[in-house]
């Protein structure tokens, strides 16, 4: 595949720039503010990463811990599930790479006068975030396994302040875990929301205002998170 990037520079105006602008700061500012801790306005992930900590606490105390083993191994079986699947779609996105005709055929009347070229760039940018999601999601599988591990290590009797102190590592094992898997998802809505670059810098603007705003929404002002919040 060679790409003629001097002549690139005619097919992405300034609009595209504004767009990838517009793209990677609501995808960096929105981890930012999800991932901050605040106690004036948390987000689920906060929330949910709080009860992680009283969850591996309470797990310390119990005498029979399967039931705590069950729900680690369901966790990581999610982040087997979303690291093979996005495996499967960074395949695919070779293969689009590879005979881009395709997405011109079949968007014929939709799509801008794009190059081959062009759609390539723009299908590269899908696969670096792709490629991105499924590291993600690698690493929380590793992390729950390290977590399971140190869950193990808690003491039978875990009242004790060793038990508690073993405890508190797997908590942030399991937070950490978290904290990537949850990036992963939010690759996910953004690698989608890349996509639409394809049909223009325009689309690409209203995608990304559209997925921004759909996790805000989910992340500080759903139901879900009053539940969490409710005595």
């Amino acid at each position: 595949m060679h790409l003629d990037f001097a002549g690139l520079i005619d097919k992405f105006g300034p609009l595209d720039l504004a767009a990838l602008i517009t793209f990677w700061t609501a995808w960096l500012v929105m981890t930012v503010w999800i991932e901050r801790e605040s106690n004036k306005r948390p987000s689920v992930h906060i929330l949910m990463m709080r009860h992680r900590y009283s969850w591996m606490q309470e797990m310390a105390a119990r005498d029979v811990r399967i039931f705590d083993s069950a729900i680690l191994n369901g966790i990581q079986q999610s982040t087997a599930f979303f690291g093979s699947t996005t495996l499967l779609a960074i395949g695919g996105i070779f293969a689009i790479i590879g005979k881009p005709e395709l997405i011109l055929s079949a968007g014929g009347g939709i799509l801008p006068d794009n190059t081959v070229q062009a759609i390539q760039i723009e299908m590269l940018m899908v696969l670096g975030i792709t490629s991105f999601t499924f590291l993600k999601f690698a690493w929380s599988n590793r992390l729950f396994s390290y977590c399971a591990i140190v869950m193990a290590a808690v003491p039978n009797d875990g009242k004790t302040e060793e038990g508690r102190r073993i405890a508190t590592r797997a908590a942030r094992l399991n937070c950490y875990a978290a904290r990537s898997f949850n990036r992963g998802l939010r690759g996910i809505y953004y690698s989608l929301t890349a996509m639409a670059w394809v049909i223009g810098p325009e689309a690409l603007i209203v995608a990304t205002i559209m997925t921004t705003t759909t996790l805000a929404r989910r992340e500080f002002f759903s139901r879900s998170r009053q539940a969490l919040l409710d005595d």
